[in-house]
């Protein structure tokens, strides 16, 4: 079986707008998707399950991708610089569905409403990395998964940075994929940026008594910034392997 969702004789995705260029398709998913995202998050959000994923991926992909929202019907993989180009073993297709519901059972044991930001931080980065290791669509993953912890932090009223998490990209990637990797996952890369992101108070509230929050912002900004990102493609995986 050949890739579906790519253009004959390509590495592109197939996409509503019709671009051959893997560049141009980039910057031009990156603008839709991010203006979508905007007006999708001044609507608000509460569905939280599996459903609700696709909501947010159809949403913020539906412009682009006549297969937005839908799980991929292809098993794939992700050459990654961390793991020196392995890749994490995301879900089989026939396993999606049911991974989704594990990584919701665990998520629904938490009493979420009773924990402090750090330690809803910290529950957070143990728990949603196995939505994002089931990788249920063939590409959009990570930014459907982040809108959906976003939505999920501040609908136990607490504050998200996002914008640390957009320029910290290449970082959060990386800890997502730390996160996932069996028996040697660690949590402590996503633990750290989202004790930074997830605030009791609005992240960009500063008055005449707070002198030092720009500063330490800067700070934390700076902290992840050092990860270069540059999106590698998914690739059709064939074979049983997970390398």
């Amino acid at each position: 079986m050949n890739d579906p969702y790519i253009y004959d004789n390509s590495t592109v995705l197939r996409n509503l707008l019709n671009i051959r260029e893997q560049k141009a398709l980039e910057v031009a998913e990156a603008e839709i998707s991010s203006a979508n995202m905007m007006l999708f998050y001044e609507r608000g959000f509460d569905d939280f399950s599996s459903n609700g994923i696709k909501t947010i991926h159809k949403t913020l992909f539906g412009d682009i991708y006549d297969w937005a929202g839908e799980y991929r019907i292809i098993n794939v993989m992700k050459r990654e610089n961390v793991l020196a180009g392995k890749s994490v073993w995301y879900s089989s297709v026939v396993d999606i569905e049911r991974d989704l519901d594990i990584g919701w059972v665990a998520i629904n044991n938490i009493d979420w409403a009773n924990l402090s930001a750090r330690e809803f931080a910290i529950n957070l980065a143990q728990t949603f990395p196995s939505l994002w290791q089931a990788h249920p669509f063939r590409d959009g993953n990570t930014r459907a998964i982040v809108m959906l912890m976003t939505f999920f932090v501040e609908h136990y009223g607490f504050y998200f940075d996002q914008e640390l998490f957009a320029a910290s990209a290449g970082y959060v990637r990386k800890s997502f994929v730390l996160a996932c990797w069996g028996e040697y996952s660690e949590y402590d890369h996503l633990e750290k940026i989202l004790i930074d992101t997830i605030s009791d108070k609005p992240i960009s509230q500063i008055d005449n008594l707070d002198i030092f929050f720009v500063s330490d912002r800067a700070e934390v900004y700076e902290k992840y910034s050092t990860e270069d990102y540059h999106p590698i493609p998914h690739e059709y995986r064939a074979d049983e392997s997970g390398d």
